[in-house]
């Protein structure tokens, strides 16, 4: 016997499997098309520098790499922002604003397969482009709830924790932290979480921090919900657009799902405003989606300086929720008909009929080779046919055939024109 073959982070995707994943997919497709997004999609492939103007060298460790045979260094896509800023950097000028543009691609990613993380995986992706901080986060945010409530989860399963990028960077800023130490700071307070309390206080002892500085990371650290933030002495631009991004959510009716969280402080390098992941409230699992504001990427891509928002959710943690809360529906079959032939004499009669309720839309079975028709009902049976139609030589003389309905196991005698039109 042969060893699996398989290979390691990827999926096999039997019946059962994709159509749960269909689910999902179906539920965030139609949430995006109701907000008024365009879906688009981009190539499998790009080029490997396209990935290193986002992240640098460093990204080739979490991609799938290789050289063509035409010598070209390229990569199995990772993300879709790039290929996303890649595309609108040559349509931004003529395209009327905002772009409103979602995707659900799928990515490969090298990484360490784990719960909730597998390299091979599908991302909805959400993004307004031209649009300044404001409507459109608040906006964006809510497609990502609405996608959850849509699947059956509601406020009391999940939270968008929400924080500001330019009220962080300049808070510390303020306070004096270099920006090489904010950096280092940015990653304890997010790790905060997923490490003890004395841990992530012995690596903030080591950034050597004054009197003054450890008392602004503490009250930093005190903002608990949005009163808090209010109350805070200091205020910059990002405090301001934070506090008028809850204001739109309680306006929106979407607060019960969100709550501010300043551990939440997303590769602050990148991010430029409104910053947001959405995580189970159990927090046993990995974020569901994470996303916010990047002002500066689509200049890097070759574009111009345009505001931008947006985010990621994958499918992988989400199925998992989901499938912890019971919400992925049962697999089961829909076959309308099955069609059921006494003899072979039938088979033509019973071609026609089939074609004929197809055309229709009706999901149409019937066995390829002649079986007694004990072993035809049972096939029905096994499928889940709603019902059976048996075409026998009597009845057909008269033109007509028998359908059995297999919920009720009533039968009648309907007329074969009812079926060929």
């Amino acid at each position: 016997m042969k060893s699996d073959l398989s290979v390691r982070g990827m999926r096999d995707y039997y019946p059962d499997v994709y159509s749960r994943l269909q689910h999902i997919i179906n539920a965030w497709r139609k949430t995006a098309l109701c907000y008024g997004f365009e879906e688009f999609e981009g190539p499998v492939i790009e080029s490997l520098d396209l990935y290193k103007i986002k992240s640098g060298d460093e990204i080739i460790r979490q991609l799938y790499n290789f050289t063509d045979k035409g010598g070209r260094e390229l990569a199995l896509r990772p993300e879709l922002t790039p290929t996303l800023a890649r595309m609108i950097a040559k349509v931004q000028s003529e395209a009327p604003k905002p772009i409103k543009w979602f995707s659900i691609p799928r990515c490969m990613r090298y990484e360490k397969p784990q719960k909730g993380r597998l390299r091979e995986f599908f991302q909805f992706n959400v993004d307004i482009i031209g649009e300044e901080e404001g409507l459109g986060d608040v906006e964006v945010i809510s497609v990502a709830i609405d996608s959850l409530v849509a699947l059956g989860l509601t406020e009391r399963d999940f939270v968008v924790k929400i924080n500001n990028r330019d009220f962080v960077s300049e808070y510390f800023k303020s306070m004096g932290v270099s920006e090489d130490i904010s950096l280092r700071l940015y990653k304890i307070i997010d790790n905060a979480r997923k490490v003890d309390e004395q841990t992530t206080r012995d690596a903030i002892d080591e950034l050597n921090f004054n009197q003054a500085q450890k008392k602004a990371l503490d009250d930093y650290l005190a903002i608990k919900n949005i009163q808090d933030l209010k109350s805070l002495s200091y205020t910059n631009d990002g405090k301001e657009a934070l506090i008028y991004i809850f204001s739109l959510l309680e306006a929106a009716g979407m607060d019960d799902f969100c709550s501010l969280d300043v551990a939440v402080v997303r590769g602050l390098d990148y991010y430029t405003g409104t910053v947001y992941e959405i995580y189970d409230r159990s927090e046993r699992m990995r974020a569901i989606c994470g996303g916010g504001r990047y002002n500066h990427l689509l200049k890097e891509f070759g574009g111009i300086e345009i505001p931008a928002c947006g985010f990621g959710m994958g499918d992988v943690v989400l199925g998992e929720v989901l499938a912890e809360k019971g919400l992925l529906p049962a697999y089961s079959r829909q076959i309308d008909y099955f069609l059921v032939r006494i003899t072979e004499e039938e088979l033509g009669t019973l071609l026609k009929v089939a074609h004929s309720l197809r055309q229709k839309g009706f999901i149409v079975e019937h066995t390829y080779r002649p079986l007694a028709v004990k072993k035809q009902m049972a096939r029905a049976s096994k499928v889940g046919a709603n019902k059976v139609v048996i075409f026998g030589a009597d009845e057909l003389g008269d033109g007509k055939v028998t359908e059995k309905d297999m919920l009720t196991g009533k039968e009648l005698k309907k007329a074969l024109t009812d079926y060929i039109q």
